[in-house]
């Protein structure tokens, strides 16, 4: 059994699109495993690559891929682990901010990624949502879905709602 998604069941899961699966390649945020013939090869994801790229389309509706790449960079820079779908993320259109984990009454808010210059006075706040909210929406889409087979999804999904709730 296959123990990924298909780049049709990836695509239906994160609801993105083809060229944005394959900018996420060819920029090295996402890389999927490929098999097969080099020029058109069998093209497979983990698990926690389908909840990155869910994370990515609702990051898009706030900020730019390019944006995504420097936050990715930063994480990188620093040391930190490069993961997104774990994160707890605050966006505006020209920044990303990271809200750090375990610091107890006041939460440390560190600003991670900036595009300088636009939107200067307007500060429009979206918290990314959290990753049970992540992983609830990947299992809906199967659920809808005509590309899945959702037998074969539950067996190879990592988490289910109830563990992610």
């Amino acid at each position: 059994m296959i123990e990924g998604f298909t780049r049709q069941e990836t695509l239906a899961l994160t609801q993105t699109t083809s060229s944005r699966l394959a900018y996420l390649d060819r920029t090295g945020v996402i890389v999927p495993q490929k098999y097969g013939n080099p020029k058109k090869p069998t093209v497979i994801y983990s698990w926690e690559q389908v909840l990155e790229i869910r994370t990515i389309a609702h990051m898009r509706k706030q900020i730019s891929l390019q944006m995504v790449r420097k936050l990715v960079a930063f994480l990188d820079k620093h040391g930190l682990d490069t993961t997104l779908h774990d994160k707890h993320l605050v966006t505006t259109p020209n920044e990303v901010f990271l809200v750090a984990p375990d610091w107890a009454d006041m939460p440390q808010v560190m600003k991670v990624a900036d595009r300088e210059g636009a939107g200067l006075g307007q500060l429009v706040l979206m918290v990314l949502p959290p990753l049970n909210t992540v992983i609830q929406d990947i299992w809906q889409a199967a659920t809808a879905s005509n590309v899945i087979d959702f037998e074969s999804f539950r067996q190879r999904a990592k988490t289910t709602p109830t563990q992610a709730g």
